[in-house]
């Protein structure tokens, strides 16, 4: 906001273009239309108002912004007694009413243990899908594609929207099964309990692989990193790979890869990590 005021007055600080004279007819013919100046000062105009709508509206809802950083993992203790426990680099905003418990996960992931309210329902917004839950217990992930649920307690009601999700005839997923969810599509998956385990793992600090490609397996580790590992050979990309590390034994897990098959990680000056078919 202050950044915006400061535009704004170095732009009436500027002095008008001074027109030639021959330019006059021009001018009296464009008249009617804004000029840059006026165009520019209203572009930081409306920034402002934005950015103070934005504000305007989160305190008017009571919305409390929870976020971890890249690695870090954090449980938020809720008023209603409700937990929400944060992966890494994940964002969710909280809005408690008399009437309703409203969350937004804006990015990352998070498991939701809900404290049981029948009169406030527990509704989370992730990407394109509103989850609904009176007590339960539920992890949700937002992914490059689609939204992943998996339910570990009671039973959680899935749609597109708001009103779509208190309709009985909604998408109910009971504990031990998940879904993933795009475009209002609700694909449900059947869970057994060592994948039901892998799926939650992390709130232990750990990574559960179980028959991943190597570069699913990749995925997971770079969520904690911030110098990433490239699978950097085509070939490498489907290689089944298995084992429990802790999120930061990316350096133990690549140990493992090159002494149980043809790879060779490599170092990069900017300190990410290549993975390449070893000669």
């Amino acid at each position: 906001m202050e950044a915006a005021w400061e535009a704004g007055e170095r732009l009436r600080a500027c002095p008008p273009a001074v027109e030639p004279e021959h330019k006059s007819e021009m001018a009296q013919a464009t008249r009617g239309f804004p000029s840059r100046r006026t165009l520019l000062v209203g572009a930081t105009a409306a920034t402002l108002v934005a950015a103070v709508g934005t504000a305007i509206w989160r305190y008017a809802q009571d919305v409390e912004l929870y976020r971890t950083r890249l690695g870090e993992r954090r449980q938020v203790r809720l008023a209603d007694g409700s937990r929400i426990h944060l992966n890494t680099a994940s964002t969710v905003e909280v809005s408690l009413r008399e009437d309703s418990r409203r969350v937004r996960l804006v990015q990352g992931e998070a498991l939701f243990e809900v404290a049981h309210d029948p009169s406030r329902p527990f509704l989370v917004d992730a990407g394109a899908a509103t989850l609904r839950a009176v007590g339960t217990a539920f992890n949700v992930r937002i992914r490059e594609a689609v939204v992943e649920l998996t339910v570990t307690e009671g039973v959680v009601a899935v749609a597109k929207n708001l009103a779509a999700v208190r309709r009985v005839d909604a998408r109910h997923v009971a504990a031990g099964d998940g879904a993933v969810i795009r475009g209002g599509a609700v694909a449900p998956t059947v869970l057994n309990p060592d994948l039901l385990r892998q799926r939650v793992a992390w709130q232990d600090g750990v990574i559960e692989l179980d028959g991943e490609t190597l570069s699913q397996a990749v995925d997971e580790f770079n969520r904690y990193r911030a110098r990433p590992i490239v699978v950097g050979d085509p070939r490498l990309a489907n290689l089944r790979v298995g084992g429990r590390f802790e999120v930061d034994e990316a350096a133990k897990f690549l140990t493992a890869v090159e002494a149980s098959f043809t790879v060779q990680a490599m170092t990069a000056e900017d300190g990410s990590i290549l993975l390449v078919m070893r000669p």
